[in-house]
């Protein structure tokens, strides 16, 4: 009975032993790649314009554009998984705005700023000593500007996956961004400025030199949309490639498209230059319409814990 009971103690014992050496190794590589919650970074190198939807003010070119963030992902299914996270995105883009200089069909947008290079509210009532001719103020009819924004952004996608093939899995994103305003400045080059100067009861006015046309980080803060808010759309399609356990390398291309403005829609500070009236009452200001949609394609790089 005794040699009994050792046989089986000791095929009891080989066999515990052998299960737990060799349970790492059947441990199911597709679960532990597909863990309920994982967590990454990114970064997001892109390339950003901005569309418009008035004729006066137009698409004006592409600039390079950078992002980053932090990613989160929740399980849904075996295929299906829920992405957002909190990130940070440098965009913007080139507009360029409608010049004529012909008389019979002149068209133009102005801008005054003060002598720190300020923008100047264009207010109805204001008479030109309040104005334009002001002490230190400059006249400006615009050229382009480079919009530069800052936003806080929160991803809200669906991430749609294939089954994994030799560690590699295709991905298709679909949802969308909600972002929050932290910034927004302006890179301007004008067609031509005209500063006064007031000395006493002397006043002078003198063109700006071709040098003095363009001015960068010029504070935009205030041509932002009154509530500081961008949602969009965001499509992508990328691959998540098992580096080890369930740790990954993810690569995606993706499109974004805001549906939000970037600016007031009725600029307080741009006017259509033709159109402003000036009385007995001071300067009408015809202010300018702005329609400026944030658009991006973005190569989306990081790794999954």
């Amino acid at each position: 009975m005794k040699k009994i009971l050792f046989i089986l103690g000791t095929v009891f014992m080989f066999q515990t032993s052998s299960f737990a050496q060799d349970a790492p190794s059947t441990v199911d590589k597709q679960q532990e790649f597909d863990r309920k919650f994982r967590f990454g970074l990114k970064i997001t190198p892109q390339a950003c314009w901005l569309s418009s939807n008035n004729d006066n003010a137009k698409n004006g070119g592409t600039v390079m554009g950078f992002g980053f963030g932090l990613m989160l992902d929740f399980k849904l299914s075996q295929l299906i998984h829920f992405s957002t996270g909190i990130g940070g995105e440098f965009d913007g883009g080139f507009i360029k705005y409608k010049y004529v200089s012909d008389v019979n069909n002149y068209f133009s947008a102005n801008m005054v700023v003060d002598k720190e290079h300020n923008l100047v509210e264009a207010k109805d009532g204001l008479k030109s000593n309040e104005y334009e001719l002001a002490n230190g103020n400059t006249q400006l009819i615009m050229n382009d500007r480079r919009y530069k924004s800052t936003y806080v952004t929160i991803p809200i996608l669906l991430k749609m996956m294939t089954q994994e093939y030799s560690g590699l899995r295709y991905v298709f994103l679909f949802g969308g961004e909600m972002g929050i305003r932290a910034g927004l400045k302006g890179n301007d080059t004008y067609v031509s400025g005209i500063k006064t100067t007031s000395t006493g009861t002397s006043v002078t006015s003198a063109f700006l030199k071709e040098a003095d046309l363009e001015k960068k980080n010029i504070n935009l803060a205030k041509e932002g949309t009154l509530l500081p808010f961008r949602f969009g759309m965001n499509l992508g399609f990328g691959v998540d490639y098992r580096i080890a356990g369930s740790t990954s390398l993810f690569i995606s291309a993706n499109y974004f498209q805001s549906f939000t403005n970037l600016v007031r829609k009725d600029s307080k500070y741009l006017t259509k230059g033709a159109d402003n009236t000036y009385d007995s009452n001071g300067w009408s200001f015809a202010n300018f319409n702005q329609g400026h949609f944030a658009r991006a394609v973005r190569l989306n790089i990081g790794i999954m814990f």
